[in-house]
């Protein structure tokens, strides 16, 4: 059922190396388009239009056989299935039929721009005869398909610089038509699965950026029909600056297109390509215009934060993980070239340069940048906070842990799963919008008046009031500032409030985390500001002033909610196969939560009548 809102080395494992790849501007004559506020959204077009904003939930990170390390590990169904089974339809799946328990109200496909000619020539629909494509169907199973990933997927996009497949470099002018025939069906795809007012197919793709192992993948969501021209893909524009380039001159606003780019897996990134404090004018223009969101949660981990260096192994257990109630404990993946490792293997300068390019960390540098940059610059930084499950078996939204059966190179094999404790079912992304259209919900992206959630629908809403009025917890008195805003100073310091209704799990907690910078000082602190209390964890309305808020210090907030422990996947999945003391650490529970999209304070206090 939906739910609505209303105003109230090469390979560590085989797991390892499935998942690898698994997963206005200077000099430019386009403008950036300032995002849509609620109000200035067009005017209804679904009956159920909302100008106070209902919840919208979708899953914008979504692999299908378009895909070459899903197909090859046995996944046949394509962009429709995805989006049929978002709609709560039947599929077929690698391990046979398989239906949405609660349909999704939005979803973007995002299959590897960097496959899409091959598999169109060695699968469906051209089916080459040749011995490379042979061979990829043969062994594009899950028996086999750890090979399809060595000979096929390392070899292209995880080198210090990505290649060309053997098929194209024989025959360029071929794979470049089947290149562009597939991306017209990735849009045709989303463009018949699309249904206003009812669901949402957003087109996309993803930019697969592996140099030397390292995850720095993006992806692409429009927001209309309205699209590039090209599926921009890594192996033929090799740097973030030229996917922006690109995406600059194929997706022009007075054309009607729009897109953002979404990084995902910073955890796997090994703390590469967020480097604003050395970029050039150009690039961060480009990065503030397309960069306005980022992936906090997804099924290989959790990227919300790291501890310092010299906290990074206290209260961890024999195996260096964090117990998961811990502040940044949460579903943790550490890796190094996409290789699991644990945290006693990092000297202090890899190991910050790491923690460098987790969500706390980036929006704390967003705010040093502003700091050290002064009011002339916007901050580069300025990330909304999105979940999604980087599903590669066309099922977005699969995030029940009890349903939960395993990643695609895993699925239905409990040894095998259960030995890869580390992934997760992963998340989804909440929406404030007015109605459920790819403008509407487009616009809240842009605007980021979104969140995270690592699968339950917890519904959660965070916002300010500058204008010294008291803020209420009751409907209509949510302040000035939405989630995802700014604001800058004013005489009365800021007043936040923060709504939480709880899901199928109790409430447990909710935190306010801050980053501010002063006088060359950038100080990060958690701040708990909500205990549940018996009786009290369906639903929570949390009105706070910051007592330490400067208003000569740029800032940021974003708020963390904990739900009440529940039981794991991998406590279900053993429980039934009862082998549970086969696989040490994998009976045990989770503290699934959500994280909003932050609210920051941009400058200083200025001169009167300035």
């Amino acid at each position: 059922m939906k739910t609505r809102g209303t105003r109230q080395p090469l390979y560590v494992g085989l797991a390892t190396l499935a998942y690898i790849g698994a997963c206005g501007t200077a000099g430019t004559d386009s403008e950036p388009v300032p995002p849509l506020s609620a109000a200035e959204s067009d005017e209804a077009t679904c009956p159920s239009f909302n100008s106070d904003l209902d919840v919208f939930w979708g899953d914008l990170h979504v692999h299908t056989a378009y895909s070459l390390d899903a197909y090859g590990f046995g996944t046949l169904a394509g962009p429709e299935d995805a989006y049929r089974f978002a709609k709560g339809e039947t599929i077929e799946t690698v391990i046979g039929e398989a239906t949405l328990e609660r349909p999704l109200d939005f979803v973007a496909v995002t299959d590897h721009a960097e496959w899409l000619d091959l598999l169109y020539l060695c699968t469906d629909p051209e089916q080459l005869d040749t011995l490379y494509c042979n061979a990829l169907r043969a062994k594009s199973n899950q028996t086999t398909g750890a090979e399809v990933f060595r000979d096929y997927v390392v070899p292209t996009i995880t080198l210090a610089e990505p290649e060309v497949t053997p098929l194209c470099e024989e025959n360029p002018e071929l794979c470049e038509q089947a290149w562009d025939d597939n991306w017209l069906r990735v849009q045709q795809a989303a463009n018949q699965q699309n249904d206003p007012c009812a669901f949402t197919a957003f087109i996309g793709y993803e930019w697969t950026a592996t140099p030397s192992f390292s995850h720095t993948h993006r992806n692409v969501i429009f927001a209309s029909d309205a699209v590039s021209t090209q599926a921009i893909d890594y192996i033929r524009y090799p740097t973030l600056d030229l996917l922006w380039e690109k995406l600059d001159e194929q997706c022009r606003p007075e054309d009607g297109c729009q897109a953002i780019t979404i990084p995902h897996n910073t955890n796997m990134g090994d703390g590469r390509t967020f480097d604003v404090e050395t970029s050039t004018d150009r690039s961060i223009e480009w990065r503030t215009r397309f960069e306005r969101l980022i992936e906090i949660h997804q099924e290989k981990g959790n990227s919300e934060c790291l501890p310092a260096y010299a906290d990074r192994l206290s209260k961890r257990d024999g195996h260096g993980h964090a117990p998961p109630d811990t502040d940044c404990g949460f579903e943790p993946f550490i890796t190094r070239s996409s290789q699991q490792t644990k945290p006693d293997d990092f000297d202090e300068q890899d190991w910050e340069r790491m923690r460098g390019t987790y969500i706390r960390s980036l929006l704390s540098r967003g705010v040093a940048y502003v700091g050290e940059h002064g009011h002339t610059h916007d901050n580069p930084l300025k990330l909304g906070i999105v979940g999604s499950t980087d599903t590669h078996m066309a099922m977005p939204g699969e995030v029940d842990e009890e349903a939960f059966q395993g990643t695609v190179f895993s699925m239905g094999n409990v040894e095998t799963t259960l030995s890869q404790p580390q992934f997760n079912p992963g998340g989804i992304t909440g929406v404030w919008a007015e109605e459920n259209t790819r403008e509407a919900i487009f616009a809240a992206l842009q605007r980021r008046e979104v969140y995270a959630t690592s699968g339950p629908r917890i519904r959660l809403r965070f916002s300010a009031s500058t204008d010294g009025e008291p803020l209420a917890c009751k409907p209509g008195d949510r302040g000035n500032v939405a989630m995802g805003s700014e604001f800058a100073s004013s005489s009365a310091p800021p007043q936040f409030a923060i709504e939480v209704e709880a899901d199928r799990a109790p409430l447990h907690k909710v935190d306010v985390i801050k980053a501010s910078w002063s006088n060359g000082d950038l100080k990060e602190t958690v701040i708990p500001v909500w205990q549940a209390e018996p009786g009290s964890d369906r639903s929570a309305c949390i009105t706070w002033s910051d007592p330490d808020f400067d208003p000569t210090a740029p800032a940021v907030w974003y708020t963390r909610v904990m739900e009440a422990k529940t039981r794991r996947w991998s406590s279900f999945m053993c429980e039934r196969a009862d082998n549970c003391d086969d696989f040490a650490g994998v009976d045990r529970t989770i503290q699934e939560r959500a994280w909003s999209s932050p609210i920051w304070h941009i400058r200083e206090v200025m001169e009167a009548e300035e």
